[in-house]
């Protein structure tokens, strides 16, 4: 081969030898360009899962920033709600709520007996007189006169000042004197009376009987139900419940109030009449006298009647049981003078001898069938423990009342004599 030949010859590749020529198997660029491909591609998949983990752990933070704003909130309002659980009734205890002034309109509240200071205080919170009972109490607690307000109904004002309420209460005008007095010696039908008289004000007369000022119907109506008033059962005449409640309406003063009815106020003189019983074993003595209970009531209603002295009272229950040991007849002016208010005539003007009914001592032998007063505890006492002693007479021995006792009947019609010659009340 020529020199020129071999010059338009191309230059060879001694690799071609072995591998053959770029037109056969590529451009060895190509090769890189494909391993850069695949590391882009590994790299930019690397990139995408680190973004992706990047984006979970955000919104774990994110979570998290949440969930402790959520935690902080509870506890703000935890510790708010406990300072208000707390606190306001803290606040409350040292300023309780109270109203300014003398308050407006009128309000009707009654005063238990044995009500303290919350009690009141609560009664008045509830009528709307005072803001709270802890105003009261506290106002109560500054006033040391506070502990003689007395049972009763008031005439107070609404939305007052607690101060003004204790003052008030303890202003005898402001009460509203529907208190009932039984004295001893009272009959049903002076309790009746008391009943039925109306409330005394401040400028009633100091003599004025003052009442509930109940309908004279419903209290007689009361009166008549004497199985609703809850006699105790120990008390039985010939084995039958009394058929009247006299005796059992105990003397004391009841500071009833203007909701009270005829039944209820008669009710609660017979539980303090049971109470009184009770409390001295009054019916437990009567089998030692060989009286039933009732008996021994009707005994005390007598002495209670006749004598003014509680030693004179027992007394009276000695000659009683004399008497009817003896077969005589009690021959007792006051049995009498009873059946004559029963029957509506004025005592004075009877001949006691000469009653018609069975509460005329003279003509019957036996003790009244009922009480004829309503006796106190002297009364009780007496009847229960009668003086020792064989008097068959009394009369009375001085203008006081005292009774002169004798087992002569000649020494008795002397002592009567004097008695009416000195105006001593032997009629």
């Amino acid at each position: 081969m020529r020199q020129r030949d071999l010059e338009s010859t191309p230059d060879s590749d001694p690799h071609g030898l072995l591998f053959g020529s770029a037109g056969e198997h590529g451009d060895g660029a190509d090769d890189v360009d494909d391993r850069d491909d695949i590391a882009g591609s590994r790299s930019r998949s690397g990139a995408h899962n680190a973004s992706r983990v990047a984006t979970r752990h955000a919104s774990r933070r994110r979570r998290r920033r949440r969930g402790m704003a959520v935690l902080a909130f509870l506890l703000v309002l935890v510790v708010g709600v406990s300072a208000w659980l707390i606190g306001v009734p803290v606040y409350r205890y040292f300023h309780p709520a109270n109203y300014d002034g003398d308050g407006t309109g009128t309000v009707v509240v009654t005063v238990r007996a044995n009500d303290g200071a919350a009690q009141i205080g609560s009664t008045l919170e509830k009528a709307g007189v005072v803001a709270s009972q802890r105003a009261f109490t506290d106002a109560a607690n500054d006033n040391a006169r506070s502990a003689n307000i007395q049972p009763g109904s008031y005439r107070l004002h609404r939305h007052m000042a607690a101060s003004r309420a204790v003052t008030l209460l303890l202003d005898p005008s402001t009460r509203v004197n529907s208190d009932v007095v039984v004295t001893e010696g009272a009959t049903t039908l002076d309790v009746r009376s008391r009943l039925i008289a109306p409330p005394c004000t401040a400028d009633s007369p100091a003599t004025t009987v003052c009442g509930l000022g109940l309908s004279a119907t419903s209290v007689d109506r009361a009166l008549k139900n004497v199985a609703a008033l809850g006699l105790p059962t120990d008390f039985t005449a010939s084995g039958r419940a009394p058929t009247s409640a006299e005796g059992f309406l105990f003397p004391a003063t009841y500071p009833f109030d203007e909701t009270t009815t005829a039944e209820s106020a008669l009710q609660q003189m017979v539980g303090k009449f049971t109470d009184q019983a009770r409390t001295t074993r009054f019916s437990a003595q009567a089998a030692a006298l060989k009286l039933t209970p009732y008996q021994e009531l009707i005994v005390a209603s007598i002495a209670q009647a006749e004598a003014k002295f509680p030693a004179d009272m027992a007394k009276v229950a000695r000659v009683i049981l004399n008497r009817l040991k003896a077969g005589m007849p009690l021959q007792i002016d006051a049995t009498s003078a009873y059946e004559c208010k029963l029957a509506g005539t004025d005592p004075t003007k009877c001949v006691y001898a000469s009653v018609q009914g069975p509460y005329n001592s003279y003509n019957n032998k036996s003790l009244p069938p009922t009480p004829i007063s309503n006796p106190g505890t002297d009364a009780m006492n007496a009847a229960a423990n009668p003086t020792a002693g064989n008097w068959l007479f009394y009369v009375n021995s001085d203008a006081a009342g005292h009774l002169f006792f004798t087992n002569s009947e000649a020494a008795f019609t002397k002592a009567a004599a004097t008695c009416r010659a000195n105006n001593w009340g032997c009629g």
